[in-house]
């Protein structure tokens, strides 16, 4: 069974629907989101690593205590089988967190 895709809508179109999204987040929220943002640009510039090497710095960064600001890198992962699916993984303050980008094509 295929499923559905959603059709394609215009650059401007998505920025002015996500910055009306924006507007209606809290204050908490909307910092998030900036560090999102951030740590989404610093992935973009990044190459994708090797899965040894990500793991060998996903362990350092474990390892540092302290505000991590919005470092951020890419993750292609397999579940079950299926995929690739990026990540986009962050620190936000002192908590590493990750936001679904989609499947890699």
């Amino acid at each position: 069974m295929s499923r559905r895709r959603k059709p394609p809508v215009s650059d401007s179109a998505d920025l002015a629907a996500i910055a009306s999204l924006a507007v209606k987040l809290s204050q908490p929220e909307r910092m998030e989101l900036i560090a999102i943002l951030q740590a989404l640009q610093e992935a973009d510039n990044q190459p994708l690593l090797e899965k040894t090497e990500r793991d060998r710095l996903k362990e350092v960064a474990l390892n540092r205590r302290g505000p991590r600001g919005g470092q951020g890198s890419f993750e292609d992962k397999i579940i079950n089988g299926c995929g690739p699916y990026r990540y986009l993984r962050y620190w936000f303050g002192k908590i590493h967190k990750s936001v679904y980008l989609g499947r890699v094509e």
